[in-house]
């Protein structure tokens, strides 16, 4: 069997990337930014979800670097800047959520939701942002600089 990539089932692919990325990123930015204007309240009870991992001290801080991830880590998505280490704080923060919502015995509704995140920034944390990102030019730049 021979290569059945083609030049459409790639350009098709990274449009695929590209979508997914920008749809996580925009869900993540808002999020985040209501999270932000929620305060300190908000924080106290975002960051109360690390209680499930045994960690209860500063809990307006977790929630505080909770929120920062969703909001910073939304925008970089979009950019499709730092990816990885977008995905990965995306990715961290979703497995606390996961881990919450099993610990509250949550159905499938309220599961599904950040468990699905945290496969999508898996993804995103091993695959980068594709073609169509900042990551990308960066790199095409980098590359091009080393040349001359």
């Amino acid at each position: 069997m021979g290569n059945t990539r083609t030049i459409d089932n790639e350009k098709a692919l990274n449009l695929g990337y590209l979508i997914l990325r920008l749809g996580v990123g925009v869900l993540f930015f808002i999020f985040g930014w209501m999270k932000f204007a929620g305060g300190e309240q908000l924080w106290q009870g975002v960051g109360s979800a690390m209680g499930t991992l045994g960690i209860t001290a500063w809990p307006v801080f977790w929630g505080l670097l909770a929120t920062a991830a969703e909001f910073l880590g939304g925008l970089l998505l979009i950019l499709g800047l730092f990816t990885r280490f977008a995905a990965l704080s995306l990715v961290l923060t979703m497995i606390v959520a996961v881990v919450f919502k099993l610990s509250t015995g949550a159905g499938m509704a309220e599961f599904s939701s950040p468990f699905t995140m945290l496969l999508v920034n898996i993804f995103f944390m091993l695959a980068g942002g594709g073609v169509y990102s900042v990551d990308h030019i960066l790199k095409l730049k980098k590359r091009s600089a080393s040349i001359v």
